[in-house]
């Protein structure tokens, strides 16, 4: 039994509510943790306090206690 609450459309929902605000990723979800697959630069949007705020805010309305940004091995490594 999960211990996270259901809200109605869950990933779906997340991701759909993410992408009103520019957000655009595939949400994984683990228990109460919400995994955040998306491109580079939404990973770099994402270096915006305000914004990892609203990002963790939407994931608690959808039943998510926690949210993580999942960092590509494939991507670039600054001045790597």
């Amino acid at each position: 039994m999960s211990v996270r609450r259901e809200t109605p459309g869950g990933q779906p929902a997340l991701e759909g509510a993410l992408a009103e605000r520019g957000l655009v990723c595939r949400v994984e979800g683990r228990a109460g943790l919400a995994v955040l697959i998306a491109d580079a630069a939404t990973v770099a949007a994402l270096g915006d306090i305000e914004l990892r705020r609203a990002a963790l805010a939407l994931a608690r309305e959808h039943g998510f206690s926690h949210v993580a940004i999942e960092l590509r091995s494939d991507a670039p490594v600054p001045g790597g």
